[in-house]
């Protein structure tokens, strides 16, 4: 009995606690349940989201897609794009380098070219400076012949201009019988009889009433021209009121270029052939303007008011 009590005890204990232990594990079944369903409601919310976040993936996938393939045929037509200028370059380069060839072989026989122009041109050079200095030579020696000529001329030369009769006066009162080619000049005077009332005079030249003034200058110009080879020259005019000085050496007022004088022609002529010779030769011209009267000189140039005075002298016509 007491190991059947003692067995029924047992049996009771065990019941007990298979009771609590049934107990705890219906509680631990509602725990776990309730934890379940918690874990699917969480699970499925997280489920909708993974569901919106793969549908925007997928979007999103296929944009990039769309976009990556756009893309990839951008950069297929730019590489095509390269490859046909890259093939455009190289066809280019060869042709620039079959030209560079071509062109350095016609720059070397350009050279040659030039080199032997260059040296033609020196020896032409070298003949030309040879010719200049011959040149030089044969017209220094062409200006001392030119001024020897000059010298055999005559040193001191006279002309005679004849004044054409002026408005009013009677042409057929002239004293002019005969005028000659080599300076002779036949004067009468009706006052006198016999060989008196002819009058021969001799000049290197007389020009006649229908002379120019340019044909008055032309016999002039050798002279004057011989200043700039160094030469001193004196040329004046001389004769009685009224016959014609200041024509002949000025011209009349207001004069064109056709009715120059001496001085106005001869210092134009001066001054254009200075400037041809610029390159060899350097002129300095300076001007003085004189006036004889009552046996005094005098400066017209002057400034001063008193008008400077110099005493008398005595002018020779020379070329020396």
């Amino acid at each position: 009995m007491k190991e059947k009590d003692h067995s029924d005890l047992e049996i009771s204990v065990v019941k007990q606690e298979l009771e609590i232990a049934r107990k705890t594990y219906e509680e631990r079944c509602l725990q776990l349940e309730t934890h379940a369903k918690e874990a699917k409601v969480e699970l499925d919310e997280r489920l909708k989201e993974l569901e919106c976040l793969l549908t925007d993936s997928t979007k999103k996938v296929k944009e990039l897609e769309s976009f990556s393939e756009s893309k990839c045929q951008s950069w297929n037509k730019k590489e095509n794009i390269y490859q046909s200028f890259m093939d455009f370059q190289f066809g280019a380069l060869r042709e620039l380098k079959v030209a560079s060839e071509s062109i350095k072989q016609e720059i070397l026989k350009t050279q040659r070219s030039y080199s032997e122009e260059f040296n033609h041109l020196g020896a032409k050079l070298k003949e030309l400076a040879d010719a200049a200095e011959n040149y030089h030579m044969v017209l220094v020696e062409n200006r001392r012949l030119y001024n020897e000529v000059q010298d055999l001329k005559g040193n001191i030369r006279v002309y005679c201009r004849i004044r054409p009769f002026l408005s009013g006066q009677n042409g057929k009162q002239t004293t002019i019988e005969y005028i000659g080619e080599n300076g002779e000049l036949v004067v009468m005077n009706p006052s006198k009889q016999g060989k008196e009332s002819h009058r021969l005079f001799k000049f290197n030249k007389v020009f006649g009433p229908a002379a120019t003034q340019e044909e008055v200058f032309l016999d002039t110009q050798p002279l004057i021209r011989s200043i700039l080879d160094g030469y001193n020259v004196c040329i004046f005019a001389y004769g009685q009121t009224g016959s014609g000085k200041t024509y002949t050496m000025t011209g009349p007022e207001a004069s064109s270029k056709e009715d120059w004088g001496v001085n106005y022609r001869a210092l134009n002529d001066l001054f254009h052939l200075s400037q041809e010779r610029r390159s060899s030769f350097m002129y300095e011209v300076s001007v003085q303007m004189v006036e004889i009267y009552n046996e005094q000189v005098r400066d017209l140039l002057s400034s001063d008011s008193s008008q400077k005075r110099y005493p008398s002298l005595h002018f020779f016509l020379c070329h020396k």
